[in-house]
């Protein structure tokens, strides 16, 4: 567990740095990680163009909440002043169909086209 918060985690973050951040530039910024409605709306708050509805593969973080259950309460939080994508727990295209019939404006596939291309090349990446 150690070397998990050590790799992956640097407390000295804080929500100063994004402000920092908006800034020093006009390029968009999109903040991944997001699972509560607070912090979405504190993002939003300090200038973030999107959010990633994502718990980072949430079986590396013993009890965190999946993606598609955080994703109506951060819509909400945000009210459309941002754009909110969805990332983890996709399975399969009627997993897509949901988060975007939620309100999800797009949803990112993640690894899935690598293992496709992996085991069949381009025809398994397309399938």
């Amino acid at each position: 567990m150690e070397l998990f918060l050590e790799s992956y985690s640097r407390p000295t973050i804080t929500w100063d740095d994004l402000a920092w951040l908006r800034e020093r530039t006009r390029l968009p910024i999109v903040l991944k990680g997001v699972l509560h409605p607070d912090d979405a709306r504190r993002a939003v708050d300090h200038g973030v163009d999107g959010i990633v509805v994502s718990n980072h593969g949430g079986r590396q973080v013993d009890g965190a909440i999946g993606s598609m259950q955080a994703l109506p309460a951060v819509l909400q939080a945000v009210g459309g002043r941002a754009t909110v994508l969805l990332d983890r727990g996709i399975r399969g295209g009627a997993d897509v169909f949901k988060a975007l019939h939620v309100g999800a404006e797009a949803v990112l596939v993640g690894r899935a086209w690598a293992y496709g291309l992996a085991v069949a090349g381009s025809p398994g990446c397309a399938r």
